[in-house]
């Protein structure tokens, strides 16, 4: 396995996360995100604004399977309105050739973060929409542009084995389940959908 120094190292896989719940969420201390909203990139120090999309789309898969839904909001909505520029579409294949689960995860958080996002869009609320708004007119006058699923996320296979990831509570969801997320259940990882929509 070769390490590339210049890309965002893989997250766990979603095993991993689901036998170590507890340590994970102790990286990520709520009132100290400043610390772990950074890159794990070898070289990262070297930019006191190491932040990046991949970073942080690694960062909401692990909310995401950890069923972690406080920080999964506040990471959907920090890179959704803190960061505009930083497009769905956009977010490099991570090529992962040695966990097709998490690989399929990955794929899946795509379109939940599509689902979000272009549901306030939509609604009026362009992504890079200030915390006060004090021109309505000025905003519905802006084109409404849409994020979209990027193009390797639709090449992903299903995961070669069903997986049933459990909620916070060890709960599982049956995949005939009204609320099973749709996205990960196309790629063979049954799961509750998560909470995603926010204003």
């Amino acid at each position: 396995m070769t390490f590339n120094l210049l890309t965002e190292p893989l997250p766990p896989t979603i095993d991993h996360l689901i036998s170590n719940r507890d340590q994970i969420r102790k990286q990520f201390p709520p009132k100290q995100t400043l610390r772990w909203r950074v890159s794990r990139k070898l070289f990262s120090f070297m930019d006191k604004d190491s932040d990046n999309a991949t970073a942080c789309f690694y960062r909401i898969y692990q909310f995401v399977i950890l069923d972690w839904n406080i920080a999964f909001r506040n990471e959907l909505e920090y890179f959704c309105t803190f960061h505009p520029d930083w497009a769905v579409v956009e977010i490099p294949d991570p090529a992962d050739t040695h966990d097709p689960a998490r690989y399929a995860a990955l794929a899946a958080i795509t379109h939940l973060l599509c689902d979000a996002f272009n549901r306030r869009i939509e609604l009026g609320l362009p992504r890079d929409t200030p915390p006060i708004v004090e021109d309505w007119e000025e905003l519905a006058r802006r084109p409404k542009v849409l994020e979209r699923v990027p193009p390797w996320a639709e090449r992903v296979s299903p995961s070669p084995r069903v997986l049933c990831i459990p909620d916070a509570k060890g709960n599982i969801v049956d995949a005939d389940d009204p609320e099973v997320c749709a996205p990960f259940k196309r790629l063979n990882l049954i799961m509750l959908q998560p909470h995603i929509h926010f204003i």
